[in-house]
């Protein structure tokens, strides 16, 4: 089994919360070999925890007893680890449905739902396996997200010698507008000091993101319209009318968010330009003064020279 297995991450952590009070509370569920105690920074809301068991240890019971459990007025969150190696977006961010799928296009029948499911249901109960590419590609919805990450930690995983592709799937209204907003606003934080590098990453783990929806996504719409199209009778004109004017409205809120964010763009320029503007006059009208005072200066100068030569 995956060494991984036996690594569980404990996340909203207390800030108050001691390293070693939290790791005596979860070492009365196994031996613990290892583990790394995070505290709040500034790239890191609150304090976490990475805690390494024995083989022995049944980490599945320990998620289950403790799920939400309250440690300094905190409710905990617990999940397994997942390899370096995994998109950073699986690692961070818990989700119930599993993407599987085989490497090339299949026309193979026995690749269906009900085998998908016969085969992963051993690692949790299964809510829906639905078709994204027939034969091909599928989607499972676990009850448990703990079910997901023991099957992606079980991997390779085959069917007739093929090795099967597992992903993470993150729901869409997880994966919006609103990431790219928090990005923004920690960038421009003056009280947050993001490296170049930081936010770089932070960029392309979103971006990841959002374009691995967006292509299931697709694939979902694309199978759902073929699947509607074999099934429908008279109403086929209809049923095709009405998913176009769908797409069609998705297709233009995208288009008005893209829009919108050109306008936000163009008044920040705006903004730019106007402050740059206030900042020559101030600095024009600053110059006028000190020449002005100048002026007087020479001018009181010259009056009392005149004084001192009469």
């Amino acid at each position: 089994m995956n060494r991984n297995q036996y690594n569980l991450y404990v996340s909203n952590v207390s800030n108050k919360t001691n390293g070693d009070r939290l790791i005596s509370y979860f070492s009365q569920f196994g031996k613990i070999e290892s583990y790394t105690f995070f505290a709040k920074n500034s790239d890191r809301h609150c304090a976490a925890a990475i805690i390494t068991y024995g083989i022995s240890t049944d980490i599945d019971y320990i998620i289950k007893q403790n799920q939400r459990i309250e440690f300094d007025n905190r409710h905990l969150f617990l999940r397994r680890t997942l390899p370096i190696v995994r998109p950073a977006f699986e690692r961070f961010m818990a989700s119930n449905e599993l993407l599987l799928s085989l490497t090339y296009l299949s026309d193979d029948e026995q690749f269906n739902e009900i085998n998908i499911r016969k085969y992963f249901i051993k690692y949790g109960p299964i809510v829906s396996c639905r078709v994204v590419i027939p034969y091909t590609t599928f989607l499972i919805d676990y009850v448990d997200a703990n079910s997901l990450d023991c099957a992606i930690l079980d991997e390779p995983h085959f069917y007739n010698d093929n090795e099967l592709v597992l992903r993470k799937y993150i729901s869409p209204n997880r994966v919006d507008s609103s990431s790219l907003k928090r990005l923004l606003s920690n960038q421009n934080n003056k009280t947050t000091k993001f490296s170049f590098q930081e936010r770089v990453r932070r960029l392309k783990h979103m971006t990841e993101a959002i374009q691995f929806v967006q292509k299931v996504e697709f694939r979902l719409i694309k199978c759902s319209y073929e699947e509607k199209k074999i099934k429908v009778n008279k109403k086929q004109n209809d049923d095709m009318i009405k998913l176009n004017i769908e797409l069609r409205n998705k297709s233009n809120d995208l288009n008005q968010d893209i829009e919108q964010l050109k306008q936000t763009n163009n008044s920040l320029k705006l903004l730019i330009e106007q402050n740059q503007r206030i900042q020559k006059h101030m600095i024009d009208l600053y110059k006028e003064k000190i020449q002005y005072e100048q002026n007087k200066a020479n001018q009181l100068k010259e009056a009392i020279n005149l004084l001192n030569f009469r």
